[in-house]
């Protein structure tokens, strides 16, 4: 039996994307495809987000077609990027995770093909996402090493203490429980739930997610430490320390006086 079949199944925290600076057309569409998408219409948010990809570029540069060949996109890397985050995500909903995955390593060809920062947060973010959807894909190892990845990169650019710092935490821990790593998966939701502790109230959803992912793991520790002896003949007692030499002793005395202990 599996910690999860114990325990339960651990949540993930998901990424947060945020639009950058962008013209208020822009926005109201980013609005309009992000409620779409808290509404399940995952179609209309993917059509949305195209829709204000297509004004944006028009915007920048007149009639823009993304099929013209060569022409690189107008827009600034980071719209780039979260587009294909936003989208990736709007599919990671619906369930299509090959298409969120696709999205995703786009975002990452686009970043290098940019020229992005290596210590830029967004590599962060990306190696997160996709770390999400290998654990809808119940690829653990694979998207264990996704979140490490993302958790080296914001200790280093954000610090250790950094409530983006505690998601990929628990993330991991996440994973880690799955495999039934039931200990290393309690270190990480500590320390998760040590950083939300320095940013949020008890209630926030970060922060009782983390409380109930470590009630989780605490169960199938509990529980997987529990088991059943084996039939077995029973033997003698350990002597306490100190007692074999007394021991000893009175069974030469037993056997000079013609007993047998």
């Amino acid at each position: 039996m599996s910690a999860q079949d114990v325990g339960g199944i651990p949540c993930l925290i998901r990424e947060i994307f945020y639009a950058p600076p962008c013209p208020e057309e822009i926005a109201t569409l980013f609005e309009v495809a992000l409620t779409h998408h808290n509404t399940s219409h995952y179609a209309l948010a993917v059509q949305t987000y195209l829709q204000a990809q297509d004004l944006w570029q028009t915007q920048l540069t007149g009639e823009y077609r993304a099929d013209d060949g060569p022409n690189p996109s107008p827009l600034p890397t980071e719209a780039l990027l979260f587009l294909r985050l936003a989208i990736g995500s709007v599919f990671e909903s619906a369930g299509q995770d090959e298409q969120a995955l696709a999205e995703y390593f786009e975002g990452r060809r686009q970043a290098a093909a940019h020229g992005l920062p290596p210590n830029h947060p967004t590599h962060a973010t990306l190696n997160s996402a996709i770390g999400a959807v290998y654990v809808h894909m119940s690829q653990f190892d694979l998207a264990a090493d996704h979140f490490l990845k993302a958790l080296d990169l914001r200790e280093q650019i954000l610090g250790p203490r950094h409530v983006d710092v505690g998601l990929v935490l628990n993330n991991i821990g996440c994973c880690l429980a799955i495999l039934d790593h039931t200990e290393d998966a309690l270190q990480m939701y500590y320390r998760a739930q040590e950083i939300f502790a320095l940013h949020f109230a008890l209630e926030h959803p970060r922060y009782t997610t983390v409380r109930r992912n470590i009630q989780r793991a605490k169960t199938a520790y509990l529980k997987g430490s529990q088991f059943t002896m084996p039939e077995h003949k029973p033997y003698k007692a350990p002597y306490a320390p100190g007692a074999m030499r007394s021991n000893r002793y009175m069974a030469k005395l037993d056997k000079a006086k013609g007993k047998k202990r």
